[in-house]
C-alpha cells in the first residue's frame, strides 16, 4: 500500500521558478526541475538542473513516508532523507548529514495542484541559519 494508502498529490514533475524563490543557503539554481515517481510503495525524487555557474547537478533517492532515513545521492549538505506524509498536500522531510540533522523542509501543494511550496531550514557547515522558499509549477 503507498503511504498506508494516503495520495500524494506532489507525485508528477515540477519546474523551479526562480523568480518567485528565495534562497538564502547560497545562490539558487539558474534551472531545476524535480520529479516525484510512484514506485510501489516508495517514492522516488530526482531532481536535476544547472547551477548559477552553469554546472548540472544531479539529485536522487527513493523512500518510504514511515519517518526512516533512506541514502540521498548527490547533496551536499545531507546524505540521508525521511519522508512524513501529513495529507495528500503535505509532506515534511528531515534530512541528515552523516547523522546529524541539517535541514528540514515542509512540501506544500496548492489546492489546484498547479504550484509546489518547499519551505526549507537548515544550517551550513560554517554555522549559519538559513531559510529557503522554493517555488514550483506543475509540468503538464
Amino acid at each position: 500500500m503507498f503511504a498506508q494508502g494516503k495520495v500524494d498529490r506532489g507525485i508528477g514533475k515540477w519546474r523551479f521558478r526562480k523568480d518567485l524563490s528565495t534562497y538564502e543557503s547560497g545562490p539558487g539554481p539558474k534551472e531545476s526541475t524535480r520529479q516525484w515517481v510512484k514506485d510501489g510503495d516508495r517514492v522516488k525524487f530526482l531532481h536535476d538542473g544547472t547551477s548559477m555557474e552553469g554546472k548540472p547537478f544531479h539529485t536522487e533517492f527513493t523512500a518510504r513516508y514511515d519517518g526512516k532515513q533512506y541514502p540521498f545521492q548527490g547533496g551536499t549538505l545531507y546524505n540521508s532523507v525521511a519522508l512524513f506524509l501529513r495529507s495528500p498536500d503535505h509532506v515534511d522531510q528531515v534530512f541528515q548529514l552523516d547523522g546529524k540533522v541539517t535541514v528540514e523542509a515542509s512540501r506544500k501543494i496548492s489546492p489546484d495542484g498547479k504550484r509546489m511550496t518547499i519551505d526549507s531550514r537548515g544550517t551550513l557547515p560554517s554555522g549559519k541559519k538559513f531559510r529557503n522558499l522554493l517555488i514550483y509549477e506543475r509540468v503538464e
